[in-house]
């Protein structure tokens, strides 16, 4: 029977205006269904309501009709709509709750009175598409962010629902795991006929496994139809803020600009095609790709004439429960850099970080930060020199104004009032905040205005090491580079030492000018992004992989260190 919604309009408890606005939608039985718009455009409102935590949970007015089949959401309690929709939202330690990840998997079959044979098979199956094997005793508490949303994909994996509902399900997950997570439930969608509905920024893979695309702005849908033609509007999708994929920009621009592609020809959606096109053109002569013109003169080498801020000397650490997380770290990272580390889920980036801050003390080996071994320093004595952002926001501010939460560090560091002031002001312009958020309750802003407070409020005590862990989970395509700009002045203008930890390879490209690539608790790579990125057999041993527009290259000129990291460079690149 599928969803229908009908003249759907809500408002939150507290909300000025209407989060969705007329909302007309039917969804079919075995659609894959992606959700798709800037932040604040009503995409996980909309979710919310197709399993009854709005109107019931949430409150607020709602009007307007969702029917799951035959089933009003208005009029059925959430755990009666459990049965049927299976939800997966996008912070999973709201979901998340057992004492360990088999026990977590369990719980949803269990209360839809499933036998406990099936649950085992059910389990096992679980465990091994989502790569969770060997973690059924792990405490969910002890996993990565990347790990517990795996594991809040695989619970809903395991009570087999008809509706599958998912908010940002790969927003912390490493390429791998988010192929993985796609493929898996583009299988379940196609063998097992369970309807889809994702809310999801990464175009790249919504243009490849999805049947529709529903784009949303403002509370209303402002297009609705398949890929092939929602990644044709590129002026909309400029306008609301959409990524439009690698492959689909160069087809535009080689119809547009280079008139080398007929008007009848369809745009890419997936790198196999875009491969196949630009290979026969070339072999035809139609164009040429010629790496020579490839601008390479923005690369900083890395320049070892600098002061070393931070000095990882053969650190290992072993956790209580025996993991293994660092196996002999030895990283060097210089005054003024802007780095990024990247690795799979579990390749121990957030151990590493957590040992540099002194939140964990290394098993063996050393840390010295501007010559001096940390182990002699408390947490709050390194937070002077190391300011760190965590990827939510929420898990930092506690004040009831910004204003105090910006000078909550400065006032323990004794600074002056007048010091102080002159901080903030300073501070909140760097990081494009109006000045009038500084009476705002923190909470009462945007994900993404949040996540600028929590900036300011490590800024404010003037660190000269800045890191930010997976700072754009969350963020929109125009959120994530707001984001990365603000890291970018802070390390060009103020001379701050950058450390950004992701699994956003394009930020990596953009913005990063050296690389660590880290695995299984080593370090597998570390060299010039670019250099980085034209090692693709070594990415895939900690399941990464590099742009899609540096993966079209790599295909198309096969052993080459000169590979492009954005579309301009690709299309600089071709003459014909």
């Amino acid at each position: 029977m599928g969803i229908q919604i009908k003249n759907l309009k809500y408002k939150y408890p507290r909300g000025t205006h209407d989060a969705l606005n007329g909302i007309n939608l039917e969804i079919k039985e075995g659609e894959f269904v992606a959700i798709m718009g800037p932040n604040g455009a009503g995409k996980t409102t909309l979710l919310l309501t197709l399993n009854g935590i709005i109107p019931h949970s949430v409150g607020g007015s709602m009007r307007g009709r969702v029917y799951i089949d035959d089933m009003s959401t208005a009029k059925h309690r959430i755990y009666e709509l459990a049965s049927k929709v299976g939800m997966v939202l996008q912070n999973p330690e709201s979901q998340i709750f057992m004492p360990n990840v088999e026990s977590e998997l369990a719980f949803g079959p269990e209360n839809l009175g499933v036998p406990p044979e099936e649950i085992g098979r059910r389990i096992k199956w679980a465990l091994k598409l989502t790569r969770l094997e060997g973690m059924e005793e792990r405490s969910p508490l002890q996993l990565s962010g990347g790990q517990k949303q795996v594991v809040a994909v695989a619970a809903a994996l395991t009570m087999m629902p008809k509706y599958m509902v998912l908010d940002e399900p790969t927003s912390q997950l490493d390429p791998y795991g988010t192929n993985i997570v796609f493929g898996t439930i583009k299988k379940l969608n196609k063998e097992q006929g369970i309807t889809v509905i994702m809310a999801s920024h990464k175009s790249e893979l919504i243009s490849e496994y999805a049947d529709r695309v529903i784009l949303l702005d403002k509370g209303q849908v402002v297009f609705d139809g398949p890929p092939e033609e929602a990644f044709m509007q590129q002026d909309l999708l400029k306008r609301i803020k959409v990524k439009i994929p690698h492959v689909t920009d160069i087809a535009f621009r080689l119809k547009n600009e280079l008139k080398v592609m007929g008007e009848n020809e369809k745009p890419f959606l997936t790198t196999k095609e875009a491969i196949t096109w630009l290979k026969q053109a070339m072999d035809s002569g139609k164009i040429n790709l010629d790496p020579s013109k490839l601008d390479t003169s923005n690369d900083k080498e890395i320049d070892t004439s600098n002061n070393i801020a931070i000095d990882v000397q053969n650190v290992k650490f072993t956790y209580p429960t025996g993991v293994e997380a660092l196996k002999g770290i030895n990283l060097s990272i210089r005054e003024g850099e802007f780095i990024a580390i990247v690795g799979q889920n579990g390749a121990g980036k957030s151990t590493l970080v957590k040992n540099i801050t002194g939140v964990l003390r290394p098993t063996e080996g050393k840390i010295l930060l501007h010559g001096k071994d940390i182990i002699n320093y408390s947490v709050a004595e390194i937070a002077k020199t190391i300011g760190m952002v965590l990827q939510n926001p929420d898990h930092q501010l506690f004040s009831n104004r910004v204003y105090d939460e910006i000078a909550f560090g400065p006032k323990n560091l004794g600074w002056d009032d007048e010091t102080i002031d002159k901080q903030i002001k300073e501070t909140i312009k760097l990081v494009e905040l109006p000045d009038e958020y500084l009476e705002y309750h923190p909470l009462s802003l945007s994900w993404g205005d949040r996540q600028k407070v929590a900036i300011a409020a490590i800024l404010s005590m003037d660190p000269s090491i800045i890191i930010l862990d997976e700072p754009t989970t969350g963020q929109d395509f125009a959120g994530r580079y707001m984001i990365l700009e603000i890291a970018k002045k802070m390390n060009e203008k103020l001379n701050k030492t950058v450390i950004m930890i992701t699994h956003d390879i394009d930020l990596v490209a953009a913005y990063a000018s050296r690389t660590v690539v880290m695995g299984k608790g080593k370090i597998l790579l570390d060299d010039v992004t670019r250099k980085v990125f034209s090692q693709p057999e070594v990415l895939e041993k900690t399941y990464l992989s590099p742009p899609q527009i540096t993966s079209v290259a790599l295909e198309l000129l096969k052993a080459n260190s000169n590979v492009p990291l954005s579309v301009d460079e690709f299309m600089n690149m071709i003459s014909v």
